[in-house]
């Protein structure tokens, strides 16, 4: 039975009682995907899939003995032993140019975590660089504990023909209400306001899309590489993909250039399948 009302903001707000989605967050949103289908009589589908992800154990940062509020972002433990690498996270330094590094996001007031290193690292606000750059002595610690999980795509619509496949990721490394609660939301309005989409549209809840322990091609995005694995030829076959990711950020656009794709469905085919991609962010 098709519905007429969809309070979006109260489902990212169930969305993110989970955060930070990564591990038991992750399985917990699955979970609660899987129910509020259920509960609305929607048929869906499970793909599941083994993966890693380096959860935090410890990280700590002090300037001059006081602690700085942090977060890690690597995907090994080790220590910071000084200031020497205080880094833009949204730079693009070769991971062998330097051993660890503190980094900020020069866009965002509190902690970010845009980038992971496969070297000690930690996140920290704008707002304590000063404090870091001005101490005598900093020193930092994390503890990474690399974990393994069985993941979840949620798929729902069409399963065998689809002409249309629309991604929407639900994984998140803090608390990621617009990336991508809000991108959820959106395809699950689609889904109960316009049931009859379900015909010829494959619509996906994406799991794992924001780290892992793949290098190639990159460390983000595995979750639509297994997708992509699994459902090769319905991706072969569609005529249109689309991924719904950071709704809330700008005016409504579309993105379809490479930079832009690899940040958001890096598939091993991404080349292959860039003329019928499309990335939606919505106002």
């Amino acid at each position: 039975m098709s519905i007429t009302t969809f309070d979006h903001i109260d489902f990212i707000r169930r969305i993110i009682r989970f955060s930070p989605r990564q591990h038991f967050g992750e399985i917990k949103t699955a979970d609660f995907l899987e129910t509020f289908l259920q509960e609305q009589n929607i048929s869906f589908s499970t793909h599941k899939f083994k993966t890693t992800v380096p959860v935090e154990k410890l990280a700590i940062l002090t300037a001059d003995g006081k602690r700085i509020p942090c977060k890690s972002t690597c995907f090994v433990s080790g220590r910071i032993p000084d200031k020497n690498n205080v880094i833009s996270s949204i730079s693009d330094i070769e991971e062998d140019q330097i051993p660890y590094n503190i980094n900020f996001n020069p866009y965002c007031r509190g902690i970010s975590c845009a980038s992971f290193y496969h070297h000690p690292a930690i996140a920290i606000a704008n707002k304590n660089i000063e404090k870091i750059l001005k101490a005598k002595e900093v020193k930092g610690l994390v503890d990474i504990q690399p974990t393994i999980y069985v993941a979840r795509n949620v798929l729902v619509g069409n399963r065998k023909n689809p002409a249309i496949i629309c991604f929407a990721h639900y994984d998140s490394i803090l608390t990621g209400a617009w990336d991508n609660a809000s991108g959820v939301a959106i395809l699950m309005a689609n889904i109960l306001l316009h049931p009859e989409t379900l015909e010829n549209t494959l619509y996906v809840f994406i799991a794992n899309e924001e780290v892992s322990y793949d290098k190639k091609p990159a460390y983000w995005c595995r979750g639509f590489r297994r997708f992509e694995s699994k459902y090769l030829a319905l991706l072969q076959n569609a005529k249109r993909i689309i991924v719904v990711d950071g709704v809330g950020i700008t005016p409504s656009y579309w993105m379809t250039k490479r930079e832009n794709l690899t940040s958001t469905i890096y598939f091993n085919n991404l080349d292959k399948f860039m003329p019928k991609i499309g990335i939606v962010l919505i106002k």
